[in-house]
């Protein structure tokens, strides 16, 4: 009982300060801050080719008028930076700023992109402000081996890719990019795809002859595996081809988030091949029709993951459409076929049921927390596969016919 009373007090008086603190103490103001022009960054260490984020807060009572190139100097490893070819690079970054009373502004480090994704080290940063000058320091380091092996091997190619395609579109469009690269890879896969598709459909066409395999040996389950392979190795067919086509799937939606979702970022000029030099990255245009394709979540993105959904279970039971909804005279032989099942061997029924119900729910789900650039990509192939699908259920109705 003692416990309990001094559990409540405890909870009672953290309550009291908690009201206290929010809602009856005043904000401690500071009349030199509300005087003063504040520099800030923030992260003080940044792996190239990572760009600092540096503010700079107005907090005088008037505006405050700043000249990059000649108010602000930058020190490398105690060794000065000249801005006399800066000038000529990036002249937007000479350009003045005015930041409003109470305001904050982002210095143009964006133009010196190629400058920090260069050179590493420790840098300091001064400006001259009418009331004296502000410091600032952060570390630039060089990345990690393994960043560095999977940057230059991976994601430099996808990126210069996009880059090259989107030079030559009209409005520099990162949507057709994407439709684009998205009828690459599935073209680059249609052979593989289609082998996975007839397999998997020829998968299904066996399950007579599989139930009859496991009741046959029911009691001997090294002789049912070893039947069940040599059935799939006649009739030529691979029992985890429909898994195979999503194994393949994930590593290019990794790579694509990797770069759909920091197309903009000013860092990536580190990043151009030498003929992509004279691109201007902030010229590429992520706007698709009504889609933002950075966006993530939202109305859009639910009614996207939705439609994504829909499509992905359209797919799904087109692959299925072989077989039939099972009677309930039939109820009985499914259980025991699949308690007759080899703990080597795949359930097909449950399979099936995780391809036409789980998987559509799986995209869909994630579909909402990638970008709509990720969706779009989703959607095209999903299409692309689903005429695919209508292919191969068409070639083998007329074996069936045939046979």
């Amino acid at each position: 009982m003692n416990s309990r009373f001094l559990l409540f007090l405890a909870y009672a008086f953290l309550f009291t300060m908690a009201i206290q603190y929010f809602v009856f103490t005043k904000p401690h103001t500071n009349i030199v801050a509300n005087k003063d022009v504040i520099l800030t960054v923030q992260k003080d260490s940044i792996v190239i080719p990572n760009i600092p984020q540096v503010a700079l807060v107005n907090n005088l009572t008037g505006s405050l008028l700043i000249k990059p190139c000649e108010d602000m100097s930058v020190s490398i490893d105690s060794k000065p930076l000249s801005f006399s070819g800066i000038q000529t690079e990036a002249p937007t970054f000479c350009n003045a700023l005015t930041i409003m009373s109470g305001s904050k502004v982002l210095l143009p480090f964006s133009d010196l992109s190629k400058v920090f994704a260069q050179m590493s080290g420790k840098y300091i940063v001064t400006l001259k402000t009418p009331v004296g000058e502000r410091i600032i320091t952060f570390t630039s380091s060089p990345p990690g081996t393994f960043r560095k092996v999977l940057t230059d091997i991976v994601y430099r190619p996808i990126y210069n890719t996009f880059v090259g395609l989107i030079t030559y579109l009209p409005g520099h469009s990162l949507g057709w990019a994407i439709i684009i690269i998205t009828l690459i890879i599935r073209l680059i896969l249609l052979v593989p795809q289609h082998h996975m598709l007839s397999s998997q459909k020829k998968l299904q066409v066996l399950q007579p002859k599989i139930k009859e395999i496991q009741k046959k040996y029911k009691d001997d389950q090294a002789k049912l595996w070893a039947e069940m392979l040599a059935l799939y190795k006649k009739e030529w067919v691979n029992p985890m081809g429909s898994c195979l086509p999503l194994l393949i799937q994930m590593p290019i939606l990794i790579w694509l988030y990797w770069v759909i979702s920091g197309i903009n970022d000013p860092s990536n000029s580190y990043h151009l091949y030498s003929f992509f030099q004279h691109f201007d990255i902030r010229n590429i245009n992520s706007h698709f029709y009504w889609l933002d394709l950075k966006h993530i979540g939202g109305l859009i993105g639910g009614i996207f993951a939705l439609t994504l959904g829909g499509l992905q279970f359209l797919q799904a039971k087109l692959s299925f459409s072989y077989n039939k909804a099972p009677k309930k005279t039939e109820a009985i032989e499914k259980a025991n076929s699949e308690a007759l099942a080899s703990e080597f061997s795949l359930d097909p029924a449950m399979m099936q049921n995780m391809m036409i119900y789980m998987m559509p729910l799986m995209i869909m789900v994630s579909s909402f927390f990638f970008p709509l650039g990720i969706g779009l990509y989703w959607f095209i192939g999903t299409i692309f596969v689903i005429v695919q699908q209508w292919y191969v259920n068409k070639i083998a109705k007329k074996k069936e016919v045939k046979e």
